[in-house]
């Protein structure tokens, strides 16, 4: 049977057995290319060497193609920012792969899959392996994830299994208009799905908009934070893309978001639910280290203010536990902090808010369910 046929074949077992997967996989065109040492796909093509498909079982075709995808469904180009091209790779594969298996899809003998890392992001993901790289140097991190070394290949058996490791590259980056067909396509199938009750286990975090109650709020903090590094825009330098037609157009950086976290130490927090918030700003700081974060400490008042950049020792004082009143630390971010591009506000939603809603956005990292917040985004801690 020819490359083809097993690729359209693989396509039609996946929209029946897992919709999602199959609706998705069949929006690659799939192209055959003698070039290209394996497969490769850009979110717009699938390019393959038809010897390497005709080689493969019919569930490692389904894995490659549900692989491909779901890379372009969780945006994974684009939320790579600044983060090591290798590491970056090796964390989204390990992400994706954990939920294949949990979804029930056979992860191929060598793909990268890591039952460590059951339920973590990518980002999440990826610091724990830069803490690994460091620990064990450069050498023994290749050896132990990057096997498709020639000099650690002694068979054709072990070189087709690190194949599931790396897949090759297309030098191509989607434009915003293939984005967004992603988006509307991953809800066309998410649809299907459910009205099949095939809906992959989970994937809902990922794929739908969900009530403040039934939301997974960290996947919802971290798209917010990394859509806003992505919108940040620079001439210097500027964007390579289009120097050759002398068009100097903004580049992205990261290197000037201004992120403000405010912890809300009043008497109504508990100190459990205090640790909660400090752990969590921690998170961020450890999982977003290129961007710089003033910090806010407040109850009724602005009780101090801390500035921290990735790699900085976190170490503050608590001071609090007097009233809620909002308004404080907003007034206080436009006296001094006219920059901040978002402000995450972790609390428990009872106090005096703002009369006024400021210019940039606001998300409402909540302990309980509040339906009275006045404007901003509310993720509920859980």
């Amino acid at each position: 049977m020819d490359a083809n046929t097993l690729l359209v074949k693989a396509k039609s077992q996946l929209t029946t057995q897992h919709p999602y997967f199959g609706m998705l996989a069949s929006r690659l065109k799939h192209e055959e290319d003698e070039q290209i040492n394996y497969y490769a796909s850009n979110g717009v093509r699938f390019k393959y060497n038809p010897a390497f498909i005709e080689s493969c079982s019919k569930d490692e075709l389904k894995f490659i193609l549900t692989n491909c995808v779901m890379h372009h469904i969780l945006s994974h180009q684009q939320r790579k920012l600044n983060r090591k091209g290798m590491l970056w790779q090796l964390a989204t594969d390990f992400a994706i792969n954990n939920l294949l298996k949990k979804s029930g899809l056979k992860i191929p003998k060598g793909a990268n899959y890591n039952k460590e890392f059951k339920n973590m992001y990518s980002e999440e993901i990826y610091e724990k392996l830069k803490e690994e790289v460091e620990l064990q140097g450069t050498n023994a991190f290749d050896e132990k994830y990057e096997k498709s070394d020639n000099s650690l290949i002694n068979s054709n058996e072990e070189l087709k299994n690190s194949i599931f490791r790396n897949m090759d590259k297309i030098k191509h980056e989607l434009d915003e208009k293939d984005e967004e067909n992603w988006e509307y396509a991953a809800t066309l199938a998410k649809e299907v799905a459910q009205r099949k009750s095939l809906m992959p286990s989970g994937f809902e975090r990922f794929t739908k908009k969900m009530k403040a109650n039934n939301i997974d709020w960290r996947f919802e903090l971290y798209n917010a934070i990394n859509k806003h590094m992505r919108n940040n825009y620079a001439f210097m330098p500027p964007n390579k893309k289009h120097i050759h037609r002398g068009i100097a157009l903004p580049s992205l950086t990261s290197d000037t978001l201004s992120l403000v976290v405010a912890i809300d130490t009043s008497g109504s927090i508990k100190e459990e639910l205090l640790g909660l918030f400090t752990e969590e700003f921690k998170s961020i700081m450890q999982n977003f280290p290129a961007i710089s974060i003033e910090l806010i400490i407040a109850d009724a008042k602005v009780q101090g203010h801390y500035s921290f950049r990735g790699g900085d020792k976190l170490d503050f004082p608590l001071k609090g536990g007097g009233g809620t009143d909002y308004r404080p630390v907003f007034e206080f971010i436009d006296a001094n902090l006219p920059m901040s591009s978002m402000v995450l506000y972790f609390t428990d939603g009872e106090g005096i808010f703002p009369k006024i809603p400021p210019s940039y956005e606001v998300l409402w990292v909540l302990s309980a369910n509040k339906n009275k917040i006045p404007f901003g985004r509310k993720l509920l801690l859980i």
